[in-house]
């Protein structure tokens, strides 16, 4: 009989990939800018509620990050790897961030803020009217 999976606790191996994709490592599981393994390990973190120690808690901050920038809902249908209009790991990723006050919005979410409102003076500037 096989075992189903490397020897040791699954939060073990969920701190192991976010140290590693903390560090800005890639693992095995990567694809490209998303690594479905990393948000099994988010997941396990988060939900098994273990984020205690600021290097875990950092550690889980910069995946929550990376999670987040690679679901953000690029389209109508949804963020790109899974195409759901509700991501899951979008929330989860997002809620972690919400919880802890970090104000982080992915680099394609930032360019549509406005980076401040235009005075008279710029206005008539770009309008070229006085």
């Amino acid at each position: 009989m096989m075992p189903e999976g490397p020897p040791g606790l699954a939060i073990d191996w969920a701190w192991a990939s976010l140290r590693t994709h903390a560090d800005g490592h890639a693992c095995i599981g990567c694809r490209g800018y998303w690594c479905p393994t990393v948000e099994w390990a988010l997941w396990v973190a988060i939900s098994d509620q273990l984020v205690d120690g600021d290097d875990r808690r950092q550690a889980v901050t910069v995946v929550a990050r990376q999670v987040l920038r690679a679901h953000w809902p690029r389209t109508v249908d949804g963020c790109r790897p899974c195409g759901l209009p509700n991501c899951e790991r979008a929330r989860l990723s997002g809620g972690w961030l919400d919880a802890i006050g970090d104000p982080y919005v992915p680099p394609s979410a930032t360019i549509l803020r406005p980076t401040a409102t235009p005075t008279d003076d710029d206005l008539r500037r770009i309008t070229e009217m006085d």
